[in-house]
Formats: C-alpha cells, sequence, structure tokens
C-alpha cells in the first residue's frame, strides 16, 4: 500500500511528447531492471545485446522511469538455476534493495526456417513488473516475434537486435497498464490498435450467406434490399480471411434493425438501430457472435463490434416510449455548425440526447451488456462528430474501466483535418480514430494525379496528434466510394496506393471486397456483394501484410522525410535495427532516391529480394518498397530554422497584401486571415522571415488579401517544400 498511495500522488495527465499516450509520472522513478537471454539446448543464460536494453529505456523516459541495469555478473548464476520468473524477480529485488520498481525481461531466441535467402529467427520475449512492497502482485505480457536475417553467421544477439522494438513498445505498454492499474481510472489511459494488427470491415449482410433459414425477405436483384448475409457466412471464410493476412474483423452493426428501407434508402447495413438488447435474427444469434468471438481468439484474431450512439431508427420503439430521450431539432442543415452537428438530426435519424444522466446509464449499459455476453475486442464508435466529446470521454473511460485496458475504442470521425481529429482524440480518450485526412491525400495522389507532395505534407501533420501511430489508414469504406471506382477501375492505380497504404504509419484498415475489385461510388452500389475468387489484388494484399509483419521497420514510429518533388515523394520507416525506404513515383519519368550515406546496410527491394544501388530508381507510376539490412534512424530535430519565402510577379493593388497560407499552425491552418505574412517589398520580390520546425513538409499557395478581407488564391496545385535542418530560401513566382 505503501507504493500505491506515492503513485497516486504521482500520475499525471499524458506526457505531452509526439508518440503513443503514456502514463507519466510527476517525479523520475529509478527501475531496476534484469536482463536474461535463457538457452534450453545448452541450460545457459545471457546477456542481451545492449541495444534492446537501450531501446527499453528509451521507452520508459517518456514514462519518467530510469531504467537502472543491475550487471548480468550479479545474477547470471542463480538465474541459470532458477528459471521461474517468480524466483528471479526476488533475485532482482534483493540486487536492487533501493528501487521501488523492478522490471525483468526474459527472452528466448530460435531458429525456424531458411526462406528465399534469408534465415528467419523467432525471438520470445516475456516482461514483467512489480513494486518492491507486492511481488506477488506483478503483472506481465509476452511477444512471439518472427525477425529476418541477411545471413547465416547473424544469430541470435543479430536476431534480439532486430526484435528490440517490439519488446520495448510491449514493456512501455505494459508500464502504462501497470501505472495505470496503481492509480485512479482516467480518460487518458488508452490502449494501442496494433500497427501490424490490420482491420477488416465485413458489411454482414453483403458477406456471405451462411444460413439460408435466417433470410427474411432477401432480393438480391434489389441494391436496397437484403441479400442474405450472416454470421455464419462469416465463420465459414475465415480460413480465407485469416490466410489475406488481417488480424481483426470489424463487423457491421449486427442489432436488431429497421427492416424496411426509408426515402429509398434500404436499411440491410445495420445502421439503423430498432432494440440494442438484441442481435437481428437475419444475422443469427447471440450464441453464434459468441461462437465467432471465441473462433477468432482461437485463430489469434479479434473483434470490433460497431456500436451506433447517436441515433436509432425512424421507428424505434424508443422514439415513442421515451421521446424526451431525444432532441427534436429537425434535421442538420449547416453541416459547418458544430452545434447542429451534435443537436440536429443525420438524415432525419432521431437523434439521442446524449447529455440526459438517463440516456448515457442506457446507452452504457447495453454497451457493457454485449462485451460480457460475446467478449469482442473492441468497439467501432460511429458518428464520433454527432455526439458531445464530454460524453465520449465520460463513456470510454468507463466502458475500459469495465473491458480492460486493451479495449479498442475506435472512433469515426469523418474530417480531413489533422487539428481537429487530434482534439477529438485527446479530449474523448478513443484509443484510436480514422485517418481521413491520409485517406483523401491517398485517393487525390494515386487516383487523381495530385503531386505526391499531399502525401508528404499530411504525414508531415501527425505533429498535431499526441500519438499518430493510433490511427486507423483506410482507402475507402461503406461511406465512400470504393478504391477501384475512385481510381477510374485502373488496377494499377489501386495496386500502388494499397502499397502505400500498407507499408504506412498507423493500423490499415481493408473494406470487404477490395481484394476482388468490388465497384460502386455511393450507396448502394457501394455496398455490393462479396465475391469469392481469385485476384491480383489479393494476392498483393497478402504478400504486402506478410512484408509488414516480417519487417519491424514497417511497423516502427521513427520516420524520417528525404525527398518531396513534382512528382517523387520518399522517406524512410525505422524499427528494429531494420530500415525501409518509401518512396513514390507519380510523374512520367524514371526518378531516384538517394540514401544518406551514414545508413550504410545492404539494399533490396522487399518485393523480390533483388539488389538495389543508391541512388535508388523508382520507375515511373510506381511506388517502391525497399529495405536497409540494419541501421537506426537520427533523432529527427524539429529546431527552428529560419525560412525566407522570396515571391516575383505578385499583382497587387492598393491596400493588398500578399501571404502564405497553407496547413498547420504557422500557416494559418488554410485560413487566410491567419496566413503568415503580410510579406514586405525588397527590390521587385515581397520577402518575409520566419522560423519554422526543421523536417516539415509544408503545403501551402499564396494568397492576396484586399483591404476589404477579400481573398484571392493563386491557381494551379498546391506548392510543397521539405524543410532541412538550415536556414532555407524557398522562391516562387506568382500563378496568375
Amino acid at each position: 500500500m505503501v507504493l500505491r498511495t506515492l503513485l497516486l500522488v504521482l500520475v499525471l495527465a499524458p506526457s505531452c511528447v509526439h508518440g503513443p499516450r503514456v502514463t507519466r509520472l510527476s517525479r523520475a522513478t529509478n527501475v531496476a531492471v534484469a536482463y536474461v537471454v535463457d538457452r534450453d539446448d545448452r541450460r545457459e543464460v545471457g546477456d542481451v545485446p545492449e541495444e534492446v536494453a537501450g531501446e527499453i529505456a528509451r521507452t520508459l523516459r517518456p514514462r519518467n522511469l530510469r531504467a537502472r541495469r543491475v550487471e548480468f555478473a550479479s545474477y547470471a548464476q542463480t538465474f541459470e538455476s532458477g528459471r521461474t520468473t517468480q524466483h528471479r524477480l526476488g533475485q532482482l529485488a534483493t540486487l536492487a534493495p533501493d528501487a521501488r520498481l523492478l522490471l525483468l525481461v526474459e527472452t528466448k531466441v530460435a531458429f525456424y526456417s531458411q526462406l528465399s535467402g534469408r534465415y528467419r529467427w523467432n525471438v520470445y520475449a516475456k516482461v514483467t513488473m512489480a513494486s518492491r512492497e507486492a511481488l506477488g502482485e506483478a503483472v506481465s505480457a509476452q511477444i512471439d516475434a518472427a525477425t529476418f536475417l541477411l545471413f547465416a553467421h547473424e544469430r541470435e544477439p543479430r536476431a534480439l537486435t532486430a526484435a528490440a522494438t517490439e519488446i520495448a513498445e510491449r514493456v512501455g505498454r505494459l508500464a502504462d497498464d501497470f501505472l495505470g492499474g496503481l492509480a485512479a481510472p482516467r480518460a487518458g489511459a488508452v490502449a494501442d490498435v496494433e500497427p501490424y494488427d490490420a482491420i477488416y470491415f465485413v458489411m454482414v449482410d453483403r458477406f456471405a450467406n451462411g444460413d439460408p433459414a435466417n433470410d427474411g425477405a432477401v432480393d438480391r436483384a434489389d441494391p436496397a434490399a437484403f441479400h442474405g448475409g450472416d454470421l455464419q457466412g462469416i465463420l465459414s471464410h475465415l480460413d480465407e480471411l485469416q490466410e489475406l493476412g488481417v488480424r481483426t474483423i470489424w463487423l457491421s452493426p449486427v442489432f436488431a434493425t429497421r427492416a424496411e428501407p426509408f426515402m429509398g434508402h434500404g436499411a440491410f447495413h445495420g445502421y439503423w438501430v430498432m432494440d440494442l438488447d438484441a442481435i437481428d435474427p437475419r444475422f443469427g444469434s447471440v450464441e453464434l457472435l459468441a461462437r465467432l468471438s471465441d473462433e477468432l481468439h482461437r485463430r489469434g484474431m479479434r473483434l470490433l463490434l460497431d456500436v451506433v450512439l447517436n441515433h436509432v431508427a425512424f421507428d424505434a420503439p424508443l422514439v415513442t416510449e421515451r421521446p424526451q430521450w431525444f432532441h427534436h431539432e429537425g434535421p442538420i442543415t449547416d453541416f459547418e455548425d458544430r452545434a447542429q452537428l451534435v443537436d440536429h438530426e443525420v438524415h432525419g435519424l432521431p437523434d439521442l440526447a446524449q447529455e440526459r444522466p438517463e440516456v448515457y446509464e442506457y446507452l452504457l449499459a447495453r454497451s457493457v451488456a454485449w462485451i460480457d455476453r460475446v467478449r469482442p475486442d473492441g468497439f467501432r464508435l460511429d458518428a464520433v462528430k454527432h455526439v458531445p466529446v464530454e460524453f465520449w470521454s465520460r463513456y470510454n473511460e468507463a466502458v475500459r474501466s469495465h473491458a480492460g485496458p486493451g479495449f479498442v475504442l475506435l472512433g469515426e470521425e469523418l474530417d480531413g483535418d489533422p487539428q481537429l481529429l487530434a482534439r477529438t482524440m485527446a479530449e474523448g480518450g478513443f484509443s484510436a480514430l480514422f485517418d481521413f485526412p491520409l485517406h483523401f491525400a491517398m485517393v487525390d495522389v494515386f487516383c487523381r494525379d495530385m503531386p505526391p507532395g499531399r502525401l508528404a505534407a499530411t504525414l508531415s501533420a501527425d505533429r498535431a496528434y499526441e500519438a499518430g501511430a493510433r490511427l486507423v489508414t483506410l482507402l475507402d469504406n461503406h461511406d465512400l466510394p470504393r478504391i477501384v471506382t475512385a481510381c477510374g477501375n485502373d488496377v494499377e492505380r489501386v495496386r500502388q496506393a494499397l502499397t502505400f497504404l500498407l507499408t504506412a504509419r498507423g493500423t490499415p484498415s481493408i473494406t470487404y471486397g477490395t481484394e476482388v475489385g468490388l465497384e460502386g461510388q455511393a450507396e448502394p452500389a457501394n455496398r455490393g456483394d462479396m465475391r469469392f475468387e481469385d485476384h491480383a489484388l489479393a494476392a498483393h494484399i497478402r504478400k504486402l501484410l506478410a512484408l509488414r509483419g516480417e519487417h519491424p521497420a514497417l511497423r516502427g514510429r521513427s520516420a524520417r522525410m528525404l525527398e518531396v518533388g513534382d512528382g517523387l515523394f520518399a522517406y524512410l520507416r525505422a524499427g528494429g535495427g531494420e530500415i525501409a525506404l518509401i518512396a513514390v513515383n507519380r510523374g512520367t519519368e524514371p526518378g531516384a532516391v538517394s540514401l544518406p550515406a551514414e545508413l550504410g546496410g545492404v539494399v533490396h527491394d522487399a518485393f523480390d529480394g533483388e539488389a538495389l544501388p543508391n541512388p535508388v530508381p523508382v520507375a515511373p507510376g510506381s511506388t517502391r518498397v525497399a529495405l536497409i539490412s540494419s541501421g537506426t534512424l537520427p533523432a529527427p530535430s524539429h529546431e527552428p530554422v529560419e525560412v525566407e519565402f522570396r515571391v516575383r510577379g505578385t499583382p497587387l493593388g492598393t491596400g493588398d497584401a500578399l501571404y502564405v497560407v497553407g496547413g498547420g499552425a504557422e500557416l494559418g491552418n488554410w485560413n487566410p486571415e491567419r496566413g503568415f505574412g503580410p510579406l514586405e517589398a525588397s527590390g521587385d520580390e515581397l520577402v518575409a522571415r520566419r522560423p519554422l520546425p526543421a523536417g516539415l513538409v509544408l503545403e501551402y499557395k499564396l494568397v492576396v488579401r484586399a483591404q476589404s478581407g477579400a481573398a484571392t488564391w493563386e491557381t494551379g496545385s498546391n506548392r510543397y517544400v521539405l524543410l532541412g535542418q538550415a536556414p532555407q530560401r524557398v522562391d516562387c513566382t506568382w500563378r496568375s
């Protein structure tokens, strides 16, 4: 109880650093750490490479935990003779009498196979954290990571080094759970959605009909009618989904839903809930949903249920039974009005008044009941922008308190503004939000031939978030045009977009049927029936998800922008002692990306293993993924550097002024009234200087503001510039 009392005083609000939201102590606290490699074949133990200890120390630092590594020689013999975790924890407590917190990292490494010229090793780690006063209340977590080495002589130490980032990230999440468990629950204690844990969205009615006996009225020729898909159909196709490489299945709402169309729109999607207490018999039963949950868990997969808390069906019983539970303000007429978004009706659907205590209790009680009944791993939360953020903060904290800190609360706020999403994520206590800013950028670049700087600028805007990695990325969903349709039925463009999606930061989400090229511009065409057939896109997704699982660099959080040009964008990702290059060439000429000399290592194509030169060639219209066998990225510096804008040819009238307007607070977040400027005359140019953070990609345009306040934007595409580490000059000519 002594340490519990201490930590209740020490636990602060989340750290302000960029990265995953953490539980941070107000005072630096020492943690005694012991590392061991168990070698079962020789009944020996060994020490871990310095890189593993270094990664863990860096992970603990944002939590204000100081790792104090206990000398291996002092415990090697006792750890060899006593191999139980509890025995070793007791020994660690004896060796570090002044430490209040203890961390034990036990690892094993085993050779698995040789495949395509690479050597696979399996790395197992068990990490355990405890307080000295309560060793019996220690918490543990395990990780099983596959690492791939290029040479036969690279053995256990190199394999452990390659897995260092994954081990350290698991230690970080364990520390958050441990410290959060000692302190009072708070909205900030959220869980990560794993970056390798690809999500697959299933619209239940459109996927597969596993039990025709529950169909009811079905008309597959009518795009607005029910088509017979059900939970049994999903169960029957889990092998295909697992083979595709997805780890989490997200279901459209399966609760009792309206049966008949309304104003020409079908009800098959499930978002018009009649009764939140029951499963719709067309889809199956509570028992079948629980069976699906159990089967997914048996396969090492996860289940997300879609929960609708903003509204109910047009004729749901609650509307007449509890009219006081609803707002009665009429439909939304101004989608820029935040008040209307919250208390008016979306498409005329009865809008629940979540601010009323009885409504909050009703929605929370039904939610936690489903957690107890079918044991899902999380909720996808619909229509976030239409519900007060105060409700989300309270609701998410209560659900997480009931289900545990690892329960995923994934919110859908369909908006392209990273700063808005960042506020919602922080204030609402979500585990993750869908990354619509990156969605719009990917569609613009791969389908509409906009400059790839759009991608660079969107990734650079991650600085708005407390945790950019807690974003779920997507190319389409059931509310958006199918990516094949958005790309004009050009499958090669879709391949390139998928390559970028599945190698980018965040957790990728795939809508059912993407792997077989389902088409459709708008509802209901974009909600077509699943086809189970061979398709080139399915093979491409399988390959990409396998690469993502094999290579920690494609799951890591470190990134460094390399090149941003009219047709070419390239950046590096790092993790586990490995570096990945992702380069997008949307131009018509071959491109090449020069890798920094300090990286070293062997460069090879991620898909076919071909050795690549430096500079790395990038064919026109392609997305290249290359892997560098070793190396780490230096920590990026975001110290301000002076940037000078110099503009020629601006048509200024009396009282007019020129501004630079673009993404991010520094350039006004696309609001001309808050843009950077005015630029001042210097000879025949207009000039302004400003310190801006190094390493950022700016997306901007030039804007003339009249004395009246009217804004005139220059023509053409947005401009992009990558800021280096030294003072920089940016030359522009006004485009009429």
